[in-house]
């Protein structure tokens, strides 16, 4: 079977991203606004969900909503820590504290007061409704 033009790209695409998906969609995107055969291809199969949003945004009266600049992230400075550190981040969270109540260091919580009125309650309940309805 015959690779298309559009697969062709992006394999290249994800060859030159080396695999990264969001690098090579980006890659995609400058390459299709110079490869007119590559746009049509990419929006063949969705033109017509494209069209239809066209007229109905006209037949509202809106006009089309302004491109978005993309947004730039800073990338936050990854901390490293040593391997003493880790260490004691993993000691820390793998003991329980006695000074924490029970729900924070991993214990189950307590028992709540009242259950044997709550057990009445659901018996009553189950009887309810096992009882035959004319």
């Amino acid at each position: 079977m015959a690779e298309t033009y559009v697969s062709m790209k992006v394999r290249e695409a994800l060859a030159a991203s080396q695999g990264s998906r969001a690098a090579a969609q980006r890659l995609l995107i400058v390459w299709a606004l110079q490869d007119e055969q590559l746009l049509a291809g990419l929006c063949k199969p969705f033109l017509k969900a494209i069209t239809g949003a066209a007229v109905q945004r006209v037949a509202r009266g809106q006009s089309p909503a302004p491109p978005q600049p993309a947004v730039r992230r800073a990338q936050p400075a990854k901390p490293q820590l040593t391997q003493e550190q880790l260490d004691a981040v993993l000691s820390r969270l793998s003991t329980r504290r006695a000074d924490l109540p029970p729900i924070l260091n991993g214990a189950p919580p307590p028992k709540a007061e009242g259950t044997a009125k709550q057990a009445g309650s659901v018996r009553a309940l189950a009887k309810a409704f096992a009882q035959k309805r004319f």
